[in-house]
């Protein structure tokens, strides 16, 4: 039998650990399992190519052989679907499609999730931040206690769950027939049907509110960041279940002084001539205070100086980032023609000796033309 290419059919490189074998495989089976797509004969087809692919890259020794073409291929010829020799457990493939009864009731219950963005200033971000938000969320409609009927009585029992909000449900799958419980789909898992509506909530059981919180945001955010907080999302529908979560999106002026990279931050200070030629003093701003800068002699036009830790507090509490520091002389502008006069001559009075890098630029030149002359 020819080599089938495993590694394409779990879309993985050849040099994919077994973790990243593992969660491709994952992402195949709930992709194809037939109890998402039911009475569907590729989707089977596809699942059994992937339980094959796994069966042999998930094991190191199987891979191993595989990998140096040593791999007998007869024992495939029905696929993968006989159940024998996996590479994994039944338990395992549970979890993946949350086929236990307990976890779908936890995936039901679940509220929704919001999203809002949330803007700061520059130093907000860099230095963390305490600020009031507004959204408006479901909420449990107060009247009826969240049930959706009048008063909160309305009701008669569910006929197709009996009142036990769970329904009985048996499949056949590759791995046989498999008898499971889930929601009942008619009550949505209360047990009961509503006979009268709730007038305030129209039988929903939520009603719309505005809600303002007070969020902490961590020093160190960037824009872009998304920071999620429990439990302040939509009320579910169902009675007793969580809320969802409040996803802030971050989003950051940009300042006029600094630049951020990472946790680093970058500034352009412009200096005078003196000040690079006395070791002048200059001021530079940080996130927290203004310091005070001694020019070193030998200071060129364009050079950068790193100060560390004074850069931006990492959010997850390691050290901050430097602050780098690019010097720039300022050429002066608009001088009379009088202060024009006095600066050449204080330039004429010196010499090459004073500027290196121009006596070796232009001794470099006399050379280039001698050299063209032999």
């Amino acid at each position: 039998m020819a080599q089938k290419d495993y590694y394409a059919i779990l879309e993985v490189a050849k040099t994919a650990t077994q973790d990243e074998i593992k969660k491709a495989y994952r992402q195949k089976a709930k992709q194809y399992h037939p109890d998402i797509n039911p009475d569907n004969p590729e989707a089977t087809e596809k699942m059994k190519e992937v339980n094959e692919a796994y069966e042999v890259l998930g094991d190191a020794d199987k891979r191993g052989k595989y990998d140096r073409g040593e791999m007998d291929f007869s024992g495939f010829s029905q696929g993968a679907s006989g159940g024998s020799g996996f590479g994994f457990d039944f338990g395992d493939i549970f979890d993946i499609f949350n086929m236990g009864s307990r976890q779908q009731r936890q995936t039901r219950a679940a509220g929704q999730d919001i999203t809002h963005s949330i803007r700061l200033t520059f130093m907000e971000a860099c230095l963390g931040v305490s600020k009031d938000i507004t959204f408006t969320r479901n909420e449990r409609c107060s009247v009826c206690g969240g049930t959706g009927a009048k008063n909160g009585k309305a009701f008669k029992p569910c006929t197709k769950c009996g009142g036990t909000g769970r329904v009985t449900v048996q499949r056949s799958t590759l791995f046989g027939t498999q008898v499971m419980q889930s929601t009942c789909d008619a009550c949505n898992g209360t047990g009961k049907i509503i006979t009268d509506k709730c007038p305030d909530c129209a039988g929903k059981g939520l009603v719309s509110k505005k809600k303002i919180i007070t969020v902490n945001i961590p020093a160190g955010v960037n824009d872009g960041d998304v920071r999620s907080i429990q439990g302040q999302g939509h009320s579910a529908p169902t009675p007793n279940a969580p809320n969802g979560k409040l996803i802030l999106v971050i989003q950051v002026t940009k300042s006029k002084i600094f630049k951020r990279s990472g946790q680093n931050l970058y500034i352009t200070v412009p200096v005078t001539f003196n000040d690079m030629v006395n070791n002048g003093e200059i001021d530079l701003p940080t996130l927290t205070e203004i310091i005070t800068y001694k020019i070193p002699d030998g200071t060129k036009n364009g050079d950068t100086i790193r100060i560390k830790g004074k850069g931006v507090q990492s959010p997850n509490g390691k050290a901050a980032g430097d602050l780098y520091v690019t010097l720039l002389v300022e050429i002066p502008r608009g001088l009379s023609r009088l202060q024009k006069n006095e600066y050449a001559q204080q330039e004429s009075s010196i010499g090459l000796k004073n500027y290196p890098d121009k006596k070796d630029y232009l001794e470099s030149i006399s050379e280039l033309y001698r050299t063209a002359k032999r």
